[in-house]
């Protein structure tokens, strides 16, 4: 049905958009004030600066307009200064709007938008050299969430883990953990290396060594077995913290590959023939700054060795030749500055690098009330990600990561994570649906069959009726537009103005009593129902029938 109305306004201003503009979206909201209609749209405002003239008299136009033809499902159009356009919609408008949604079920809020469109979302990607910590779950809660939302539109979503299991890093870790087993078995032997590891995790894979590393006397000799099985012991405890936080990936990406198909040397070399590279102090370097890059950047030192930028612009190569039309990453805020020379080497090599883009995901700082936690023993240098889920739950961990826009910073309350009430807002979410369901079994008990319910046309809804239905029937237009501006956190807010005004109705209004009414407030039950298990699903959030 919005997309009715949505259709309705654009034909309206279709004569002031000119061939090959786009067509402005309507911006259709619901008005504070119930008096000033049912919806309301100022896409006046986004004519105005175009037609260099006020948006009241656009709007007035606009009104006059859509009133020649409202397909009866709008009773009345009045224009307000300086420029909104508020609607009044019709009965039939109404019982469309809740028979539509009834219809889809679980296809609400799911269309074709997306067209079948390739996108590859690569997300987390931490180094195989330690557990997942809290910054990476916000990062992968947020990849899955708009994978989901993504494919819900019709994309072809592929979702991937780059695997940084090469250079000086993990290479670090094989270290960490021999030195590690000489000292746990008071072997008097050590081998100096910077950046070493920390944290009862490396001692848990020292231990493991005589298993797999048939060797009396494991020392630097074994440091390339050492390492492929650190890395593997970390690797799979990976998945496995991340298949039960209910992660999963399409493909996992080694960065060996690109060192043993030769893909790092051959994209030097395409750099070199397009003369985007220079021989300076014994080192190759990409000249990034003839491509909009704020200094030129290393490929190979001076000891041959390959820098990451070499293999992240191999891997980025490898993704374009897979046939992608979108290519999204989602990195830590850290990185921020990694982008202009990743773009300057795909422009160089001669890629669409707007084809490209990044969501920067800003840190977590964890508390308990107002005091701050504590680093964790068994990491070493922070918390994991299956330390907090243990403490909380996956579902609360979800929900408080996409509280803010990645682009912001989060303060993550344990304590209220942990909370069993109405000030906790996963709890607040979840009790609704369970307050739903529980409205049925009461009307079970009551007499009615909830699954024969039949809608009546001559039902008049009241304003808090209309109000709870306006808010499920902006959830379609809401996915649509979270999928095109990559900006999941807006579905936990709309899902709080939902129960919000689901609460307040539930407060006001006895749904089952012995009027002839209540199969149709169990209807608006229902559909209030649908919207919210819909949208828990995509943020991947259990919809409990009771709590």
């Amino acid at each position: 049905m919005m997309d009715l109305l949505v259709k309705l306004i654009q034909d309206a201003v279709a004569g002031y958009v000119d061939s090959g503009m786009p067509m402005p979206q309507p911006g259709i909201s619901i008005p504070a004030n119930e008096t000033h209609g049912d919806f309301s749209t100022g896409i006046a405002f986004n004519l105005a600066p175009v037609m260099k003239r006020p948006p009241y008299e656009i709007a007035v136009e606009i009104a006059k307009k859509m009133g020649d033809k409202t397909a009866g499902i709008i009773d009345k159009i009045d224009v307000v200064r300086p420029g909104y356009i508020n609607l009044f919609m019709s009965r039939k408008f109404w019982h469309d709007a809740l028979q539509d949604i009834m219809d889809k079920g679980t296809d609400y809020g799911r269309n074709n938008t997306g067209k079948g469109k390739k996108v590859l979302l690569e997300y987390i990607s931490a180094n195989p050299t330690g557990p997942v910590h809290v910054g990476h779950g916000r990062g992968a809660v947020i990849g899955d969430v708009l994978a989901r939302i993504l494919s819900a539109q019709g994309y072809n979503v592929a979702r991937e883990y780059y695997i940084n299991d090469a250079g000086n890093q993990v290479l670090s870790l094989g270290y960490s953990v021999l030195n590690g087993y000489y000292k746990n078995r008071s072997i008097d032997r050590a081998v100096s290396r910077p950046g070493e590891y920390q944290g009862a995790y490396i001692d848990d894979i020292s231990n493991a060594l005589d298993s797999r590393i048939p060797a009396a006397d494991i020392d630097e000799e074994h440091i390339g077995l050492i390492t492929g099985f650190s890395v593997q012991v970390i690797l799979d405890e990976i998945k496995k913290v991340l298949q039960d936080f209910n992660i999963e990936f399409d493909n996992w990406f080694s960065e060996k590959q690109l060192y043993h198909d030769g893909s790092i040397a051959g994209v030097i070399g395409e750099l070199e023939k397009k003369h985007a590279v220079k021989q300076e102090d014994g080192a190759t370097w990409f000249l990034s700054t003839h491509y909009g890059d704020e200094k030129d950047r290393v490929l190979k030192k001076q000891s041959g060795e390959l820098t990451y930028f070499a293999s992240d612009i191999a891997y980025h190569v490898n993704k374009y030749a897979r046939g992608y039309d979108m290519l999204i990453n989602i990195w830590g805020a850290d990185h921020h500055g990694y982008l202009p020379r990743i773009k300057a080497a795909l422009a160089a090599l001669g890629y669409d690098a707007e084809k490209l883009r990044v969501m920067f995901v800003q840190m977590v700082r964890l508390t308990r009330g107002d005091k701050p936690v504590a680093m964790s023993k068994r990491a070493g240098e922070y918390v994991t990600l299956k330390e907090l889920v243990d403490e909380v739950g996956g579902d609360a961990v979800r929900f408080f990561f996409l509280q803010r826009s990645h682009e912001s910073q989060l303060v993550f309350d344990i304590e209220l994570a942990k909370k069993q009430s109405q000030e906790n807002p996963v709890y607040y979410v979840q009790y609704a649906h369970a307050r739903i369901s529980s409205i049925f079994g009461f009307a079970e008990t009551k007499g009615w069959n909830t699954d024969a319910l039949q809608h009546r046309q001559d039902y008049v809804f009241s304003g808090q009726e209309k109000r709870l239905l306006s808010q499920c029937l902006l959830y379609p237009g809401l996915i649509a537009e979270i999928a095109v501006k990559r900006e999941p956190h807006r579905l936990t807010y709309y899902l709080m103005d939902l129960v919000g005004i689901l609460h307040k109705y539930y407060t006001d209004t006895r749904v089952v009593d012995s009027g002839s009414d209540t199969d149709q407030r169990l209807l608006l039950m229902k559909t209030v129902k649908i919207v919210l298990k819909n949208a828990l699903e995509l943020l991947g959030i259990n919809a409990p029938e009771k709590m």
